[in-house]
C-alpha cells in the first residue's frame, strides 16, 4: 500500500490516528505519498502546555498550517517557580483568549495533566481548575471531549466558581475522569453532561461514575453505540432497559467489575438483541457457566464480535471454580465468533488442550489471545490475594511482577523453589500464582491488524435438531482432566496445536503452556508472533522461535 492510488490514501487517513509516535514517524520514510499523508495527519492536532499553546499557534500560522487544525492536546498541569501566581494567571487568560478568537472550528479536545497523583498541591487545583474551566467555555462546538488523563479533584474545584460544561450541547465522545477518587458530585455532573448532550452522543467511557440514571438517559440517545462502564454499580433493571432501547445499534459494551450485574441480565445479552455488538467484556462478573452456555452455544452466532474477554466472579474456594469456561463454550466460540481478533479467559480450570485446539484451529482473524487457568490476573509469587474474588491485594486485578524495562530477546526466568525451601505462595484453591502480568507489555502491542486473513467457509458438523444440547452447570462435559506439572500447576501442552493455526499472525499470545519443539514447529509457520507468555518453555523450542522471530519478546518463567 504506497498511498499513489486516492482509495489506498483513504485507508492510510483513516488507520494514522491508531499510530503512535514512533511509528507514525517510521511511516514517513516510506515514501512522497506517506510523507505527505503523516504531516497533513499531524498538522491537523495541536499538542502543548497551556503557557505555550500562544507559540505553537504562532507557529502554525507562519507555517499556513492553522487553518487545518481540528484537534488539541492541552497539558494543564502546574510548572512549579516557573512565574509568580498573577502572572500564571495572566498567562493562562491570554492563551485562552487567543485560542477563542482562532478562525478554526476545534471539534476534539484531550486535557490531561502528566503525574497528577490523587493529592494535588493548592496550586495544582488552583491553576489547574482555571485552565480546565477557561479551556471548555471557549470551545462550545466540541465533539469529542477526553478528561481520562485528569484527576477527579479538577472538577470539584472548578464547579465553585463556574459550571464548565454549560455551553457543551454537541459532544459526540466523552471519555470522563479515571484519576482520583470519583464521588456522587462527579457521577450527577456526568448525568447532566449525558442529559445535555442526548442527541448528538454516540460513546462514552464513564467508568465508576455511570449510574442507573446515566443509563437511562443513554437509553434515549438515539445515536448512541458504545458504553464503558467498567468498574460502575449499574443495576441488571437499568442496563436490560438499554440493550432494548438500543441493543440493534450498539456496538462495544464493557461491563467489567460490574459487582451489581448477575445473570438476570447478562443473559440477555444474545446475539438478537446486540445483532452488531463488537466489543463485549464481561471481567468479574458474578455469572455460572450456564450463562456462557445461554451466551455461547452452537445456536448462537456472533457474526462481528471481534474482542471478548470472560471471567466470572466467583471465589476461588467455590466448588464451582472448576466449571466457570469448559471445552464446549471454547467450541462454540471457535465456530460461531469467526471475526473474533482478541480473546481474553481467566478462571477457565475446565479447559482442555480440545478446547484450547478449537480456538487456535477455527479463528482466522485471531491476532491476541489469553486463556489462564487462574481466576484472575496473575501477580507475582510471594503477592497477598484478597478474599474477595481472589484478586491480588490493593489492585483490582493484580500487579505485575518486578522485570527489566527491556525486554528484547531475552527470556524471563523465574527458578522453581527448591523442595527443602519454604512454600511457594498459593491462592485459596491451591494454584501457583506464578504467570506474569501483561499490563507492562500492553502498550508495546501493535493495534488490530490491517491485512486479517480471509475466513474461509467450511462445512460445519450438523447437529441434530432441537434445543443445543449442553450439561448441567454442576456437571459440565470435560474431554479430559486438564493436565497439571510437577508442581500441580494446570497447563496446555502440545496437543491444543493438533488442529495447527488458523491465523497466521499475533501480537499476543498467552497461555498456561509447557512449550516444546512441537509448538516451535507450529509457530515457525506463523508470519508475525510479537509477544508469547507461558508457563516453561525448552531450550531447543526457545532457540527455534528466537530464530524465526529474533523481535519477538517472550515472557516464559522457566527454561527447561
Amino acid at each position: 500500500m504506497d498511498g499513489s492510488s486516492p482509495a489506498t490514501a483513504v485507508v492510510i487517513e483513516l488507520v494514522l490516528p491508531y499510530l503512535n509516535k514512533k511509528t507514525l514517524a517510521s511511516c514517513k520514510t516510506l515514501n512522497k505519498a506517506w510523507l505527505a499523508l503523516v504531516t497533513l495527519h499531524s498538522t491537523r492536532s495541536l499538542e502543548c502546555h497551556i503557557l505555550r499553546l500562544p507559540l505553537r499557534i504562532m507557529h502554525f500560522r507562519r507555517k499556513g498550517l492553522l487553518s487545518l487544525v481540528r484537534s488539541l492536546t492541552v497539558d494543564i498541569s502546574y510548572l512549579e517557580g516557573f512565574l509568580s501566581a498573577p502572572m500564571y494567571e495572566r498567562r493562562i487568560n491570554d492563551a485562552v483568549a487567543l485560542l477563542q478568537n482562532l478562525p478554526v472550528n476545534i471539534r476534539h479536545i484531550k486535557i490531561h495533566m502528566p503525574g497528577a497523583s490523587t493529592t494535588l498541591t493548592n496550586a495544582e487545583i488552583r491553576f489547574g481548575s482555571m485552565a480546565f474551566t477557561l479551556l471548555l467555555q471557549a470551545l462550545p462546538n466540541l465533539a469529542t471531549l477526553d478528561l481520562s488523563d485528569c484527576p477527579v479533584a479538577l472538577l470539584a474545584a472548578s464547579q465553585r466558581h463556574d459550571a464548565p460544561f454549560a455551553s457543551l450541547a454537541r459532544l459526540q465522545n466523552i471519555r470522563w475522569f479515571s484519576l482520583g477518587s470519583n464521588d456522587m458530585s462527579s457521577a450527577a455532573e456526568l448525568h447532566r453532561l449525558v442529559c445535555a448532550n442526548q442527541h448528538t452522543l454516540t460513546a462514552i467511557s464513564g467508568k465508576g461514575d455511570i449510574t442507573d440514571r446515566t443509563l437511562i438517559a443513554l437509553s434515549k440517545a438515539p445515536r448512541f453505540t458504545r458504553l464503558d462502564a467498567s468498574g460502575s454499580s449499574i443495576s441488571d433493571d437499568a442496563l436490560l432497559t438499554l440493550v432494548r432501547a438500543r441493543g440493534s445499534g450498539l456496538r462495544e459494551l464493557v461491563l467489567s467489575d460490574c459487582t451489581r450485574l448477575t445473570k438476570r441480565s447478562i443473559a440477555h445479552l444474545s446475539p438478537k438483541a446486540l445483532p452488531t455488538l463488537a466489543v463485549l467484556d464481561l471481567y468479574n462478573i458474578m455469572v455460572t457457566t450456564d450463562v456462557y452456555q445461554r451466551l455461547f452455544n452452537f445456536a448462537t452466532r456472533w457474526p462481528y464480535l471481534r474482542d471478548l474477554k470472560l471471567k466470572a466472579a466467583i471465589p476461588d474456594t467455590s466448588p464451582r471454580q472448576d466449571l466457570l469456561v469448559n471445552d464446549d463454550i471454547l467450541e462454540a466460540i471457535g465456530r460461531n465468533c469467526p471475526r473474533l481478533v482478541s480473546l481474553r479467559l481467566f478462571g477457565c480450570h475446565g479447559i482442555t488442550d480440545n478446547g484450547l485446539s478449537s480456538i487456535l484451529g477455527n479463528l482466522g482473524y485471531l491476532r491476541e489471545l489469553v486463556v489462564m487457568h487462574s481466576a484472575s490476573d496473575p501477580v507475582a509469587p510471594g503477592e497477598d490475594v484478597a478474599e474477595q474474588g481472589g484478586a491480588p491485594a490493593g489492585g483490582g486485578r493484580g500487579e505485575p511482577v518486578t522485570m527489566s524495562p527491556r525486554l528484547g530477546n531475552n527470556v524471563l526466568r523465574h527458578e522453581a523453589p527448591a523442595l527443602d525451601g519454604p512454600e511457594p505462595s498459593t491462592t485459596a484453591n491451591g494454584l501457583l500464582l506464578s504467570l506474569p502480568s501483561i499490563s507492562d507489555i500492553w502498550a508495546d502491542i501493535p493495534s488490530l491488524p490491517s491485512n486479517a486473513i480471509p475466513q474461509h467457509n467450511h462445512a460445519q458438523v450438523q447437529r441434530v435438531t432441537g434445543a443445543p444440547t449442553s450439561s448441567a452447570p454442576d456437571t459440565p462435559r470435560l474431554s479430559e482432566e486438564p493436565r497439571r506439572n510437577a508442581n500441580g500447576q494446570r497447563i496446555f501442552t502440545s496437543r491444543a496445536l493438533q488442529k495447527g493455526l488458523r491465523s497466521n499472525r499475533f501480537n499476543l499470545l498467552n497461555l498456561d503452556m509447557e512449550y516444546d519443539s512441537v509448538c516451535a514447529s507450529h509457530f515457525a509457520k506463523l508470519a508475525h508472533l510479537h509477544v508469547l507468555c507461558g508457563r516453561m518453555i525448552t531450550r531447543h523450542a526457545k532457540s527455534l522461535i528466537e530464530g524465526q522471530f529474533p523481535q519477538c519478546k517472550m515472557m516464559v518463567w522457566n527454561t527447561d
